[in-house]
């Protein structure tokens, strides 16, 4: 069987620690494609291969990238990225951490980061695109809906549903059976204690919707 190249798109702050990821769980990454960086320099001796012409060199049959970019408020970015390659055929993978957590009877998508200290209860679901970023906690029976991320810090309650394409910020708490719509911000700290529609933003202890 042909192992495939690998590539990560994007070596930012949220780019260097999904490759140390991989790095640390013994993944070999083959370049990195940024066109902030020059080509040639090596992060965690992984070389620049060039921007994203470079991509359109390789085949998709042959090829399998990593999502660097990461979120600060928002998923759109990210999902941009993860899209425009997807519909040109390219499959993207994700890793999980060695000092990461992962309970029983989990379903991770194989796209999903899950990053170093993080913790994942038994009979979680994550979806495509997905990042649980440093030290995030995840209860038991939560589901994350695609392209989703989930900031550092942050506790998400047991039986709690996230849909598709939200953020969750930094130390951000998500108590039990509540229902996050999709596209919605939980700010930093937030303290959410009710269910959140689409799109919704929401900031405070206990967590309130900003006016739009």
């Amino acid at each position: 069987m042909t192992t495939k190249a690998k590539y990560l798109i994007a070596c930012g702050g949220h780019g260097r620690v999904a490759l140390d990821a991989f790095v640390a769980s013994g993944s070999e990454v083959d370049g990195i494609v940024d066109a902030q960086l020059a080509i040639g320099n090596c992060i965690f001796g992984v070389p620049v291969v060039g921007n994203d012409d470079f991509i359109k060199t390789v085949s998709p049959e042959n090829t399998e990238l990593i999502n660097g970019l990461g979120a600060t408020t928002n998923t759109i970015a990210r999902q941009e990225i993860y899209n425009r390659w997807f519909k040109l055929g390219f499959k993207f993978i994700g890793v999980q951490h060695p000092s990461a957590t992962i309970g029983s009877e989990c379903q991770i998508s194989e796209s999903a980061q899950i990053m170093a200290g993080a913790v994942l209860q038994n009979r979680v679901r994550v979806g495509e695109n997905v990042v649980i970023n440093t030290r995030a906690s995840v209860d038991h029976d939560v589901s994350i809906g695609d392209h989703c991320v989930i900031s550092p810090g942050a506790i998400i309650s047991g039986s709690v549903k996230i849909g598709r394409g939200s953020f969750i910020g930094a130390g951000a708490v998500v108590i039990q059976g509540i229902e996050i719509g999709d596209n919605c911000v939980i700010g930093a700290g937030a303290v959410v204690r009710h269910n959140v529609k689409d799109s919704a933003i929401v900031v405070g202890n206990p967590a309130k919707q900003l006016d739009n």
